[in-house]
This record gives C-alpha cells, sequence and structure tokens, in this order.
C-alpha cells in the first residue's frame, strides 16, 4: 500500500543530439513509410548559467515496505529569468513547481480543476495496480507528497 509520493528533481542535463538539433523542419505530415527513430539521449554537465535554470522531474509511489513505483519519468520544466536567478531561487521554490509540474493538470475546455484532477490520481493509481498496490485516486491523492532534490542541485542552489 502506497504511504506517500515522491518527486526527485534533478538538474536537466539532457542536450539534443545533432541527427535532432539539425534535422530540416518538415511543415506538414510525414512522408509515406517514414517512421520516427528513436535518438538516444545525450548528456553533457548542466552549463553554469546565472539566468537560466532546467530541471527534471521523476515521480514515485512509496509503498509502506519501502519499495518505489514510478509514476511518471516524462517531466521537467525551465526557467529563465535575470542573472541572479539562481540566487532568487530557492529549494522550496523549485518544490513548489515540482508539485506543480508532476500534476494534476489545471482545467481545459469544459474539463473542470476537479475532472482533470480525478483523472489524473485515477490514472496513476492504475500504475500502482499493475504492480500489485491496489489503492483509489482519491486515497492518492491525500498522500503526502514529498520533493526530494538531487546532490547535485543542491550544491548547485549552495553555490549561488
Amino acid at each position: 500500500m502506497p504511504t506517500r509520493v515522491v518527486t526527485l528533481v534533478d538538474l536537466d542535463d539532457r542536450v539534443d543530439p545533432p541527427e535532432v538539433r539539425d534535422a530540416p523542419v518538415i511543415d506538414g505530415p510525414a512522408p509515406a513509410g517514414w517512421t520516427p527513430a528513436a535518438l538516444p539521449g545525450i548528456h553533457r554537465e548542466p552549463e553554469d548559467e546565472s539566468d537560466r535554470m532546467s530541471f527534471t522531474a521523476l515521480h514515485h509511489a512509496v509503498l509502506d515496505d519501502g519499495r518505489r513505483i514510478t509514476l511518471l519519468d516524462d517531466r521537467g520544466w525551465s526557467v529563465s529569468g535575470p542573472p541572479d536567478l539562481w540566487q532568487r531561487t530557492t529549494a522550496h521554490d523549485i518544490a513548489d513547481d515540482a508539485r506543480m509540474v508532476v500534476g494534476p493538470d489545471g482545467p481545459h475546455g469544459d474539463r473542470t480543476h476537479a475532472d482533470m484532477a480525478a483523472d489524473h490520481w485515477a490514472g496513476l493509481a492504475e500504475i500502482l495496480r499493475e504492480h500489485g498496490a491496489i489503492v483509489s485516486g482519491a486515497d492518492l491523492s491525500r498522500l503526502p507528497h514529498e520533493v526530494e532534490l538531487s546532490q547535485r542541485l543542491r550544491e548547485r542552489l549552495g553555490r549561488t
């Protein structure tokens, strides 16, 4: 049974491989018979820019036996601002952003915030069910949500 949800936040060190970065833009549908290829990610040390921050987020449910089940592994965000952005940003600011990034999404179209939240938590509960952890979306939504910053992110915040 899940006891809490945790979002792990790290500096985003991904860069587009040259095949993606330098590829021509196709305006319109892909040519017949063309299928996109999966390109490996290229990682580098994050640039030490004072006016830009990029993060990745990994969202887990922590079970009562200590196991972690990944709920979302495709989230991240970037922030640009004044040259002292890193000095102005706190761990608390990043944690607030991380909670927003992993959802639920805000209302759109004819969907209310409550609709979006119910669908979000039900979807995450389904992921847990696939791993043998039975919980309702409503119960999952009421669990504590902790945010953990990676060591290198904490160091980066400490350097400013």
